[in-house]
């Protein structure tokens, strides 16, 4: 059978003593080393997540604005083209109206030479008749 003696309770109690010594120089310290860190790991990882969503959102928002800036561009830059055809179409009328004044004034003029040229032909044919009939009737 088993003898328990003095020894066994004896033991008993410095495994208790040693526990509670134990637990209050170096476990409780060292359990709350743990819980802080895991405290900082965990504020960390949701300052992270925050920055995070912030980013995604601040990205969003530099998105939004670009595309609100190059739906803005192209129609600057329709309204552009069209501002620049309706010009091209604008003074391609004015020097067609232009060049059409300057021809009808060039054929005018020349009208008024091809008439004075005539009539000096006329005239000249004319003298030139007188002469013939003097020359046989004399």
């Amino acid at each position: 059978m088993l003898n328990l003696d003095n020894s066994l309770f004896f033991v008993a109690l410095l495994v208790w003593l040693l526990m509670i010594v134990l637990n209050r120089i170096f476990f409780k310290p060292v359990g709350q080393v743990i819980m802080q860190r895991e405290s900082k790991i965990e504020n960390e990882s949701n300052r992270i997540e925050s920055m995070t969503r912030e980013i995604e959102e601040k990205t969003q928002q530099i998105e939004k604005k670009l595309d609100d800036a190059q739906k803005k561009f192209a129609a600057i830059k329709e309204e552009l083209i069209k501002k620049g055809e309706e010009a091209r179409k604008q003074h391609l009328i004015e020097t067609r109206i232009e060049s059409q004044k300057l021809f009808e004034t060039k054929m005018n003029e020349l009208d008024v030479q091809v008439a004075a040229a005539e009539e000096k032909i006329t005239r000249g044919i004319g003298i030139l008749i007188a002469k013939l009939n003097e020359s046989f009737t004399s």
